[in-house]
């Protein structure tokens, strides 16, 4: 008879790791008294984080309660016209979003027609910090276009505001305020107003530009905006001079309005006055890009399916734009976009400038192009644009060595010939990964022995 097994000794438990990080998870375990007692005992003598404790304990009371505390602090800083050193730009930015956060978090969720007000008000204050505060980084400037974004989100929601309140206060900051900000600010609070505040209040900008001699180009930014709430395409274009409607992005953003109210003649009459040149660079800059596209949807209203598609094909010809051949191939029969793809794959191997014509075979993507251009026009890629080169090699390095060697070669070059400190760590990794294609090179390639160029390049003495 067999003996009996002898038990398994029973798995020794595993200890739960102490809880020694600083973690919500292990503060949590403190329990609610132990934490509010070490949060009065942290914000004693810290205004900021005593304000923070505030406006969180106020937005459990009430949105009138949280908003009153954030206007508190908005007439703060408005009123006190002292600077605001380098020292203090770290906290007051903090403190600043921290009211931004709960005007356009808390407050905003409790009852928006408050927020909304409020939000504006905490953007008014970039007025009163003018000459005030250095923002080199633009993490202030980030602040104030995160309230507008806030602004723009709640808008819809605030039905019941005072309108006309809301309406002066925006157009006095359009008048006075030294950056788009104020026009953006008007657009994002746009929802917000009644259709008789926008009437009364387009009237005043009309007044205003009326009465000067050269129009303020804020206040015409402003009267572009308003003609739009109210459908008024023709008052929209009447801003613009004879001169200007002849521009192409001019021309476009007014057949845009055209076309979005169903008037496809007046379109397409706008663009004809807008026209861009026929060089290729003329065709190619972003104003007659904007000018294509809206020419292809005019055309597109207007039932001009054949015109729209050769449009399509010569904004393609003129930008090398991935979704501009997209768009069409897909207007084409079927099989008849391979035939196309191809002609549009070799049409990139010709165009003037190499950069694109390499940028654009990376992101269609065509590893088998891209080589084909590195190889027949590597001369003209030179090394200083590693933000096109890097992306290629990287497309090229598994398939065609070679290639991405002579774009890697090109970059390490340019660094140890110019002296391009900021880039010494990237040559470095480019030198490395040059190294490592080594073993897949052709032995006829046309290019040095990589022994060689390494001498060569350690002869700059840069790396």
């Amino acid at each position: 008879m067999a003996e009996p097994k002898p038990k398994a000794a029973p798995k020794a438990t595993k200890k739960a790791a102490p809880r020694k990080s600083v973690n919500a998870a292990n503060l949590a375990h403190l329990g609610p008294e132990a934490l509010a007692a070490l949060l009065i005992e942290v914000a004693d003598g810290h205004a900021s984080i005593k304000r923070r404790l505030k406006l969180a304990l106020l937005g459990e009371v009430g949105a009138a309660d949280l908003a009153a505390e954030i206007d508190k602090r908005i007439d703060a800083i408005a009123g006190s016209g002292a600077r605001i050193n380098w020292r203090k730009f770290k906290d007051f930015v903090r403190d600043l979003d921290a009211h931004r956060a709960a005007a356009g978090g808390k407050l905003g969720e409790l009852d928006p027609n408050i927020a909304v007000p409020v939000l504006v008000r905490l953007v008014r204050v970039s007025e009163d910090l003018e000459g005030r505060i250095k923002d080199p980084k633009g993490e202030l400037a980030a602040v104030f276009d995160q309230a507008v974004a806030d602004v723009a989100r709640l808008s819809p929601q605030a039905l019941t505001l005072d309108s006309r309140y809301l309406a002066d206060a925006l157009l006095a900051f359009v008048e006075s305020a030294s950056t788009k900000l104020s026009v953006d600010l008007l657009r994002a609070a746009a929802p917000a107003l009644a259709d008789d505040a926008v009437a009364v209040l387009r009237g005043k900008v009309r007044e205003r530009l009326a009465a000067q001699r050269r129009p303020d180009p804020r206040l015409r930014a402003a009267a572009q905006v308003l003609a739009d709430l109210e459908g008024d395409v023709e008052g929209f274009a009447g801003l613009f001079t004879a001169s200007q409607q002849v521009l192409p992005p001019i021309g476009a953003q007014i057949a845009r309005r055209y076309l979005a109210v169903g008037q496809v003649a007046q379109a397409l009459a706008a663009l004809d006055r807008s026209a861009p040149g026929p060089s290729l660079a003329e065709q190619a800059d972003v104003g007659a890009v904007a000018w294509s596209e809206a020419r292809i949807a005019a055309l597109e209203a207007a039932g001009e399916t054949l015109e729209a598609q050769a449009m399509r094909w010569a904004s393609f010809k003129a930008t090398l734009s991935v979704d501009a051949l997209r768009a069409f191939l897909k207007g084409l029969p079927d099989f008849e976009d391979v035939e196309a793809e191809e002609q549009a794959l070799a049409y990139a191997q010709t165009y003037p400038d190499p950069y694109k014509a390499l940028a654009f075979l990376i992101a269609w993507p065509s590893a088998v192009e891209a080589s084909r251009l590195v190889m027949e026009r590597g001369p003209a890629l030179h090394g200083d644009r590693p933000e096109v080169l890097e992306p290629a090699a990287r497309l090229l390095e598994h398939r065609y060595p070679l290639a991405a060697t002579v774009l890697l070669r090109a970059m390490v070059d340019d660094v140890v010939r110019f002296g391009r400190a900021d880039r010494y760590a990237d040559a470095n990794r480019w030198l490395l990964e040059a190294e490592s294609l080594v073993p897949g090179l052709p032995d006829d390639a046309a290019i040095d022995d990589h022994a060689v160029w390494v001498r060569r390049v350690a002869g700059y003495r840069r790396l």
